[in-house]
């Protein structure tokens, strides 16, 4: 059983704690850039990953009311609107939404954005509000991989993938002024290297 702790934002699977993806990927110094912000950036940062984040989620869940959002957090208005117009223009239908996933081959958890179809095909699509996508690469191959693992158990996840035999994945850079960037991940390597990075941190 994989139980997730908000407060620590901590993994315990079958009651032993375990990494998540983005810890390993700190771990191997992929987000080293992001940590040596000063404190002040770095936790608005942080925060203002969560918020948005959190909007998207209930957003593709069709339960977002954007124009208490709009009024609440203007300064992330942007972020959203670049979302919303990057489901628009290339026809993204979320289905998957933060969803926990675990390894027990790997002892490893994690939370993927979304799943969901792009331009008519099976797509994994990960968010970010920052500066260029860091490490998205390894991260998405790594929820992908645990996706396949997880179906075996998981009936939405079976379903979804049967339905969706090829998942292609992307990272989505939305910004401030309501643009979004479209980067994928194509490299079977990928999922190699985050295990190896895993290994060596371990």
């Amino acid at each position: 059983m994989l139980l997730f702790d908000e407060p620590t934002h901590r993994y315990t699977l079958d009651g032993v704690a375990v990494p998540s993806v983005t810890q390993v990927l700190r771990a191997g110094g992929l987000f080293d850039a992001f940590d040596r912000l000063p404190e002040g950036v770095r936790l608005g940062a942080l925060e203002r990953g969560r918020l948005v984040h959190q909007a998207l989620h209930y957003l593709n869940e069709q339960d977002l009311d954007l124009v208490q959002f709009a009024r609440d957090f203007p300064e992330l208005q942007g972020y959203v609107q670049g979302w919303i117009d990057f489901c628009a223009q290339r026809a993204f239908v979320p289905m998957l939404c933060e969803y926990r996933l675990a390894s027990r081959r790997h002892q490893l958890a994690g939370t993927a954005d979304c799943f969901g179809e792009l331009d008519g095909h099976g797509a994994l699509v990960d968010f970010a509000t920052g500066g260029a996508p860091i490490g998205k690469d390894l991260q998405t191959s790594a929820y992908l991989s645990m996706a396949y693992e997880a179906s075996l158990e998981d009936a939405r996840l079976a379903q979804y993938l049967d339905t969706h035999p090829v998942v292609k994945r992307f990272a989505v850079l939305l910004r401030k002024d309501g643009g979004f960037q479209i980067h994928q991940y194509a490299d079977p390597g990928d999922f190699r290297r985050f295990l190896l990075l895993h290994q060596v941190t371990a």
